[in-house]
């Protein structure tokens, strides 16, 4: 099973992600090949031609399998430094290797600085563990990777907290990866659920109730901005119509269920903000939810794969909007069932938070055992995720373009 890990940089940008492979069964090794073979399914190489794609491998595995395959424009392949590693004049031919085949090269575990200058020398990146530093002990390792390797980008991984990423980017980190994505930002607090926003989830409830176009529309018009999306959306060159739609229900018509489906989960969250942080959360939320909605869809009705779809989006609302999830759930109208997983973590809808929860930190024996109780083949998980991040990068693409 791949692990996706979100890196955010310095901006707050989702910049790219970091892949690993997580062993289903650990008494059972890994057949040579196998993660080669999920990175290529994943199409990793089309990816690292948009974003930063940072691929965990031993080196030994690199240099005896095609991992050069997968360099694209942005591709770094990271490789661990363990404490008794010893450098020697084959394992820097090997990292020279990656370098040659045009990709970047990450070295992590860097707290034993010092007996691998000759490797970072040849490092693009710098991957250091958060959680095993004191503040002063990091602070004084980035300082000293700082001077004595200007070129080098440094990544802070297992930042827990808002706070804590904060203070890897003062200190110079530029990319951060870790917990931190799903956990409340106090310094975001606030009441975020306006009026606009309100609307966009009332349509979103009625859509998955299949309403017709007039009950949407008649929702639409307690928001004069988003009618007037709505009619720019419907009216733009890409639907293709002889006449311009003047009514705000015929325009809910031409743009059809899909469309309008989309762009109103986009938009509940990206109403009144245009933070780069806001937009990585958004992504990473919608890719949740897209999750679920495929994975619900193998075994479960069309209706209740839309209400997964909601839990999946809104289980970030609390950290996207600011607002605790209870204050979120009273003000506006969820089926019960969303309520119960949302609020409590329960219900009938609870096992399968829980399994996208698995999946996305990797945690792959007990992904797949409850997979399997779902009734889901734990084989699908790794297409299912990577359809959904990419679905979700193309929904915010799409979106801008509109």
């Amino acid at each position: 099973m791949l692990q996706r890990e979100e890196m955010l940089d310095a901006r707050g940008r989702l910049s790219g992600y970091r892949f690993s492979c997580k062993v289903i069964d650990a008494r059972a090794p890994l057949a040579p090949g196998a993660y080669l073979a999920a990175l290529r399914a994943a199409n990793v190489r089309a990816f690292a031609e948009r974003r930063l794609a940072v691929i965990a491998v031993h080196l030994n595995e690199w240099l005896s399998e095609d991992f050069a395959s997968l360099t694209g424009p942005h591709t770094v392949f990271q490789v661990d430094v363990a404490p008794t590693l010893a450098v020697t004049a084959d394992w820097l031919a090997g990292l020279q290797r990656i370098r040659q085949c045009g990709a970047g090269l990450a070295l992590s575990r860097l707290e034993h600085t010092p007996a691998f200058a000759s490797a970072l020398a040849l490092a693009t990146l710098g991957i250091i563990d958060f959680s095993a530093y004191t503040f002063e002990n990091f602070e004084r390792t980035l300082k000293q990777l700082r001077a004595a390797f200007p070129g080098l980008a440094l990544a802070a991984e297992n930042v827990r907290s808002w706070p804590e990423r904060r203070l890897c980017v003062a200190l110079g980190a530029e990319y951060a990866l870790g917990d931190f994505l799903s956990s409340p930002d106090l310094e975001e607090q606030g009441d975020k659920l306006n009026e606009g926003r309100l609307v966009l989830i009332e349509m979103l409830n009625l859509l998955r109730k299949d309403a017709d176009p007039n009950a949407l529309a008649q929702m639409a018009k307690r928001d004069p901005g988003i009618a007037v999306h709505l009619l720019s959306m419907a009216n733009s060159p890409v639907s293709g119509l002889a006449n311009p739609v003047a009514g705000i229900d015929q325009a809910i018509m031409v743009l059809g269920r899909e469309m309008l489906y989309r762009w109103l989960a986009v938009s509940v969250f990206r109403a009144g903000s245009g933070s780069d942080r806001d937009e990585a959360l958004l992504e990473v939320a919608l890719a949740r939810g897209r999750f679920l909605e495929l994975v619900a869809l193998a075994v479960v009705s069309k209706e209740e794969a839309d209400e997964l779809f909601l839990v999946g989006l809104l289980s970030f609302a609390d950290v996207l909007l600011g607002v605790p999830m209870a204050e979120l759930v009273a003000r506006i109208n969820l089926p019960a069932a969303v309520e119960d997983v949302l609020l409590r973590s329960e219900g009938r809808y609870g096992r399968y938070l829980m399994l996208t929860l698995m999946v996305e930190k990797g945690i792959a024996d007990k992904a797949a055992g409850l997979a399997l109780a779902l009734g889901l083949d734990p084989e699908t998980l790794d297409a299912y995720r990577g359809v959904a991040v990419l679905w979700a990068e193309e929904a915010l693409r799409q979106d801008k373009r509109q």
